[in-house]
């Protein structure tokens, strides 16, 4: 008996086993380049505003169209002419290789999106010769040598790849930081305009590159399986993402352009000045009640430029537009629920009354703010 359940949890395993494999090779051969194909041909042809901010995203559309196309023959190659995978020899440098350059062209898009000035072709190309040197110096050694000098070639490799991860990493987290600080002092809604897919994207890519180092130390059919898988819904939902990315663009581009133009923050003897009028203009007129204010709205009622106004709150208040509207905000809703003794509206009304879009983002802010849920203070 123990020796027939020893016989049928074998056969389950393999045909586990022997499932896994056949469904990577379904996606190997067919799937992911026929998906990854017909992304780069959506890139390739993808129509552009002619705007002189999307002239980085018109270079990073052709430079991912590419990348899709490349990647699509390159699983094709290793599947249909070179069956790279029975040779882990050389499967596992040329992993490191695309995900090499994977990690440096996802990074370098993402940040493109965010901060329209960033990438030149003076960067790219450093950045882009340094990988490519270190890749062919590896290959080579790896390829050309065999043995121990194969095998420390690799290690040398995946440590490389490990610190160009890392370095990517604080790469965008300073970027992404910036382009968050641009939309809190242009934009007083907490919740819209983020591109939080943008975020996301850089941090499932960058799984991916760890999955992609864990398929070079293990090419084996189930992580072959897991890797492929994961990567073609990821370059198929980020393509439909980039893809949609210039009709995004029209809401965030008054905040990327102005952060551009050159400062005309005030001098320290017109803030006090300026700061009076703002703070003026909020309290009479309650600007803030609207939930999609920015700073070009109160610029264009003070006849001043966004970017001073926006200089001027954080020289004068010590704080980003957003939180100095959000404070208007809170001071107006303790005001209401002081008032409404009856509880006639609920604190959710109350809450869009004041200007807050969401009903997260005014509890979070309030509780921020008083130390307390707007629930527990009207109570």
């Amino acid at each position: 008996m123990l020796i027939s359940n020893l016989c049928i949890a074998h056969d389950w395993g393999f045909c586990y086993f022997c499932n896994v494999e056949q469904l990577y090779h379904i996606i190997d051969a067919f799937f992911a380049p026929g998906i990854l194909l017909g992304m780069a041909l959506c890139l390739f042809f993808l129509h552009i505003p002619p705007k002189s901010a999307l002239r980085n995203y018109r270079g990073a559309r052709y430079i991912m169209g590419t990348a899709y196309l490349l990647y699509s023959i390159c699983i094709y190659l290793e599947y249909h002419v070179f069956e790279a995978s029975d040779n882990n020899t050389l499967v596992r440098p040329i992993i490191l290789t695309i995900a090499c350059y994977q990690a440096f062209l996802f990074t370098n898009t993402l940040i493109t999106l965010i901060r329209i000035n960033y990438v030149t072709l003076r960067k790219l190309l450093i950045e882009g010769s340094v990988i490519t040197t270190v890749t062919a110096l590896l290959l080579v050694a790896t390829i050309g040598y065999g043995g121990n000098v194969a095998v420390w070639a690799f290690w040398l490799y995946a440590a490389f790849y490990l610190v160009m991860l890392a370095y990517f990493v604080t790469v965008f987290v300073r970027e992404h930081k910036h382009y968050v600080s641009l939309m809190d002092n242009y934009f007083s809604d907490e919740d819209s305009r983020r591109l939080r897919w943008v975020e996301r994207s850089f941090y499932i890519s960058l799984a991916v590159g760890v999955l992609a180092l864990v398929y070079a130390l293990l090419p084996v059919p189930a992580v072959a399986f897991v890797f492929m898988l994961v990567v073609v819904v990821f370059y198929a939902v980020f393509g439909v993402r980039f893809i949609n990315y210039a009709l995004q663009f029209n809401a965030i581009e008054p905040a990327i352009t102005t952060a551009t133009e050159v400062d005309d923050a005030p001098l320290e003897s017109a803030v006090l000045e300026l700061m009076q009028r703002i703070d003026e203009l909020m309290r009479q007129d309650k600007l803030f009640r609207k939930s999609d204010l920015s700073v070009s709205d109160i610029a264009q009622r003070l006849g001043e430029n966004p970017r001073t106004v926006s200089a001027a709150i954080n020289a004068g208040r010590q704080v980003n537009f957003k939180t100095y509207i959000n404070e208007f905000r809170v001071e107006e809703a303790k005001r209401l629920l002081d008032e409404d003794s009856a509880n006639r509206r609920t604190v959710d009304a109350i809450g869009a009354e004041v200007g807050f879009a969401h009903r997260s983002s005014f509890y979070r802010v309030f509780k921020r703010s008083q130390g307390i849920s707007p629930t527990d203070y009207r109570h």
